[in-house]
């Protein structure tokens, strides 16, 4: 993946439009700036590493369109990316956040471009995201307004067994509930072990998960990335060949707080042989 080449003019373009005057980028901040292959790339707070962010994005914009009808996706954990673009490159946003370029939210990019386009042909009603509470809620309404014979039966028995016994700091049922979850092993209330992943109510759980979704179109924004990575397993191919052609350049900020999940599914949808996957980190200090 060749280098593009950056001419020193172009560079003290980009120092004159997002630095204070007489200011220049130090010298590593140039050869970031003068790089673009797949690279990690950790900065301590307060460097600069956005700044430099903007400079590269500065660039191609200056470039644009690009060749094959490629874009650039710029991804963050927040807004921030946006912001910034539409604070400090006013004169490039719209070219910057118009097709076929994307710029914005992890997670609203994977809900946009993965999960919501996986998840649409098995749903009976359109999708809604919701927060663990809510969630929560919904859940234990499938599972306890069932006509009889119930097929959560075992499952509403169980839990109703479980809280009864213990002393838990929740106004009724629900509150309890809310705080089940699944994980490798079984079926958790908290970090207690209810079920393990044979028995009856762990199966039922999975059910009534199934069908909150197909039925009521419900599902929580954490689970986005599970929904992602298995879409990605059925159709690998299909999605990283699509998406490198899509997205010629991807940027990627604050890496270091995506969780294993996230980087699951993202390194999964972009291949860094055949786009350039910008990781920006920032450096951690701890005692």
């Amino acid at each position: 993946m060749a280098d593009l080449c950056i001419k020193d003019a172009e560079i003290a373009a980009v120092e004159k439009l997002l630095l204070p005057d007489d200011c220049q980028f130090a010298e590593d901040a140039k050869a970031v700036i003068r790089y673009w292959n797949s690279v990690d790339v950790t900065a301590c707070p307060g460097s600069g590493k956005t700044t430099v962010l903007l400079a590269k994005l500065k660039l191609l914009a200056d470039r644009m369109p690009l060749e094959n009808g490629a874009g650039i996706c710029v991804l963050s954990h927040t807004n921030v990316a946006v912001d910034e673009i539409k604070s400090k490159l006013t004169g490039y946003a719209d070219k910057l956040m118009s097709y076929p370029n994307y710029i914005g939210t992890i997670q609203s990019f994977i809900d946009r471009f993965v999960t919501v386009q996986y998840l649409r042909g098995q749903c009976d009603v359109p999708l809604s995201f919701v927060d663990d509470a809510e969630y929560g809620r919904r859940l234990y309404s499938v599972v306890t307004n069932q006509p009889y014979p119930s097929p959560y039966y075992t499952l509403n028995a169980f839990i109703r067994q479980r809280y009864k016994r213990g002393s838990f700091p929740y106004a009724n049922e629900i509150g309890y509930f809310q705080n089940i979850s699944i994980r490798v092993d079984g079926l958790y209330h908290r970090n207690e072990r209810l079920a393990g992943i044979n028995s009856e109510s762990y199966k039922q759980y999975v059910n009534a998960k199934r069908e909150l979704l197909i039925k009521h179109g419900i599902l929580r924004y954490q689970d986005t990335y599970t929904y992602a990575n298995a879409a990605v397993e059925a159709l690998s191919d299909d999605y990283t060949s699509l998406f490198s052609k899509r997205f010629r350049y991807v940027f990627i900020d604050e890496y270091q707080d995506c969780d294993n999940l996230q980087r699951e599914a993202l390194g999964r949808l972009f291949n860094s042989e055949t786009s350039c996957v910008f990781h920006s980190k920032r450096l951690i200090f701890r005692r």
